[in-house]
């Protein structure tokens, strides 16, 4: 996890007033950045968990580490840095240090330089008492919230600067430490003043490793590791939950079925066709790390939405993907789904199903050709193409070439044998309809984007693997 994402935790942690967990998540990050607004935010946390100490240190570090940067937000920080010392100040009893913080904190958000002397620590008399006074706070006109205008808003001209939110805050800051001071004696040290405007720069602090606990015996002497996540029970997840993602589209003649997977060992898969289901074993499920070969959960029954040939189905994988390619039982037949997926093995419902151990056809032999009448024609399908309607069924298939590669040879046929706008339209199309259009009309797709439309039965889903 990035220190940014950790002091984004801490820093929620604060706004539910979670001070022990926020001061924790912000150590964590601060180690990695002194961000002046993680410091800030640890001051604040310090200082609502009665840590007055650290957060002053956090209030300081912040200021420094904000003046060093230089930055666009610098200021604001410092304006920030100087305040939280005014209110922390203030809790420590020290009135007149609190004064002199809040007046710093006011003259920076009215734009005065940084290391401007502005002598407001040396406003003491002889015995080192502050001078400053709660009448004389009153009596400064020009440096007071402007009164309500005539259309009713109060402070209108402050409010026009950037910084008037924290001036108004530190200048009601200084009321609470003038008030309590004039009812003080003279003699006592809250009117002492020790700060300087621009704080020494107090020192990294870092998180304390805990103490390693004693060890009683050479057994109990190793080193300690953090725990290891526990891998779910076997049979404990879902069934609903290990099912893989899974794409398809059709032809006339197969369904290709993709199944998405991490990890895939290729050499020990192994894929059994039937007439109407498909087993395949052994998968590795990343929502049971538990899964091993020969386990329930390593294998997956496929019921098909149709009838198919399993002898002339093929199959191939890749680490990410097990791509099954299914012949038809009836050409020309449209399925409306694929199928469904269920966990573990199931027995088939027909003959001795076909099992193959490699990624090439199910059996060399080539069947006899069926008996049964020859379908009737398939009409050509309607297209967008300047050429007229195409008959995709017609085009020349290479069964010869690598297995898995028959429909990527069916479209760098089509793309090979178009022309230049015709592909310009293809490529746009497929890639943002998710491969479900292909259009080779230029003029019908350049002004707009192509939605994706999935085949009948079947909602498109986003994957993040």
């Amino acid at each position: 996890m990035s220190a940014t994402t950790i002091a984004q935790k801490g820093m929620e942690a604060f706004e539910k007033g979670d001070n022990a967990t926020a001061i924790s998540l912000l150590d964590k990050a601060i180690e990695s950045s002194n961000s002046p607004m993680w410091l800030l935010v640890r001051s604040k946390a310090h200082q609502k968990a009665k840590n007055l100490e650290e957060a002053l240190h956090d209030a300081e570090l912040a200021y420094h580490v904000a003046a060093e940067r230089g930055s666009g937000t610098s200021r604001s920080h410092m304006i920030q840095a100087q305040y939280r010392r005014a209110v922390i100040y203030y809790q420590l009893g020290r009135f007149a240090d609190a004064d002199c913080c809040a007046k710093w904190s006011m003259l920076l958000a009215e734009g005065r330089p940084a290391r401007e002397d502005d002598g407001v620590e040396k406003r003491v008399d002889s015995e080192g008492n502050y001078t400053v006074t709660y009448d004389e706070y009153l009596a400064d006109k020009e440096n007071q919230p402007k009164p309500k205008t005539s259309d009713g808003n109060a402070f209108a001209a402050a409010e026009k600067e950037p910084n008037a939110t924290a001036w108004n805050m530190a200048f009601s800051w200084r009321s609470q430490a003038l008030g309590r001071l004039k009812n003080l004696p003279k003699d006592h040290p809250a009117w002492k003043v020790n700060v300087t405007k621009i704080p020494p720069k107090p020192e990294q602090k870092k998180a304390k490793s805990p103490e390693p606990a004693e060890l009683t015996s050479e057994d109990e002497v190793q080193k300690q590791k953090p725990p290891k996540k526990e891998a779910p029970a076997p049979g404990s997840v879902p069934d609903e939950k290990m099912k893989l993602r899974i794409d398809f589209y059709q032809t006339n003649q197969t369904v290709t079925v993709s199944l998405f997977v991490k990890d895939l060992q290729k050499d020990d898969l192994k894929v059994d066709f039937g007439k109407h289901q498909v087993r395949i074993s052994p998968i590795p499920r990343e929502a049971a790390s538990y899964v091993k070969p020969g386990d329930r959960e390593a294998t997956s029954t496929l019921i098909l939405a149709g009838e198919i040939d399993p002898s002339a189905s093929k199959w191939s994988a890749s680490p990410r993907k097990i791509e099954l390619v299914l012949q038809k039982a009836t050409p020309g037949i449209k399925w409306g789904l694929w199928g469904e997926e269920k966990i573990g093995s199931a027995e088939f419902d027909d003959q001795q199903p076909v099992t193959t151990t490699s990624s090439s056809a199910a059996s060399t032999a080539k069947p006899a050709a069926p008996s049964a009448p020859t379908p009737a024609k398939v009409p050509a399908y309607p297209t967008s193409s300047k050429s007229g309607p195409k008959n995709w069924d017609s085009l020349p298939v290479d069964d010869d070439k690598e297995e898995g590669q028959d429909i990527n040879g069916f479209f760098k046929s089509l793309y090979k044998g178009s022309t230049p706008e015709q592909q310009r339209a293809m490529m746009k199309s497929f890639l943002e309809s998710n491969g479900t259009t292909l259009s080779t009309n230029w003029d019908e797709v350049k002004d707009k984007v192509v939605p994706t439309v999935p085949p009948e039965g079947v909602e498109p889903k986003p994957w993040n693997g």
